[in-house]
């Protein structure tokens, strides 16, 4: 019996740090939207970004695709591989594969997120950016990435913030 106790404090101490580190990563996503166009200036993509510092795009990229792997049991793995493409084949020396994630990555996170019966409104929100697609010659793919990963990292808050509530209503 005094395993038993162990092991569900165990499994509530893990709870609470998954918590937190979905928390942040939700932050992170954020952060990230910001922080590139701030030290480097707004450019055509954030596949851009590569060109003004590898090093940095393929760790910071990497770091977003992380915060997809945390949801890979919902169906979360085709995002998570195809952010982590993105992140590893630069557009520059893989412009096939590289784009080919990055169309894979932003369709299959509205498909997922339209799916979701309590959440659909952020996959409608999803869809109806894709139009700035057209507009590609003024920064239309800049823009669509921005919104994109804001409303991505929103709809994955709002999930933790109901996960959390569920967890404190037992």
């Amino acid at each position: 019996m005094w395993n038993i106790h162990l092991i569900g404090r165990h499994q509530m101490a893990n709870q609470k740090y998954d918590t937190h580190l979905s928390i942040a990563l939700c932050v992170y996503a954020i952060v990230y939207v910001i922080v590139l166009p701030m030290v480097f200036g707004v450019q055509k993509s954030y596949s851009s970004y590569y060109s003004n510092s590898p090093e940095w795009f393929m760790l910071l990229t990497s770091i977003l695709a992380l915060g997809l792997w945390k949801y890979t049991g919902d169906g979360w793995v085709v995002p998570a591989y195809a952010l982590s493409a993105v992140a590893l084949f630069n557009h520059l020396a893989y412009p096939i594969t590289h784009f080919t994630a990055a169309i894979v990555f932003f369709v299959a996170t509205t498909v997922i997120m339209i799916r979701d019966k309590r959440y659909a409104w952020y996959g409608r929100m999803s869809l109806m950016c894709y139009p700035l697609l057209l507009i590609s010659n003024r920064g239309g793919l800049f823009w669509f990435e921005v919104i994109q990963i804001i409303i991505l990292a929103a709809y994955h808050m709002r999930r933790v913030l109901h996960i959390m509530k569920l967890r404190n209503n037992k």
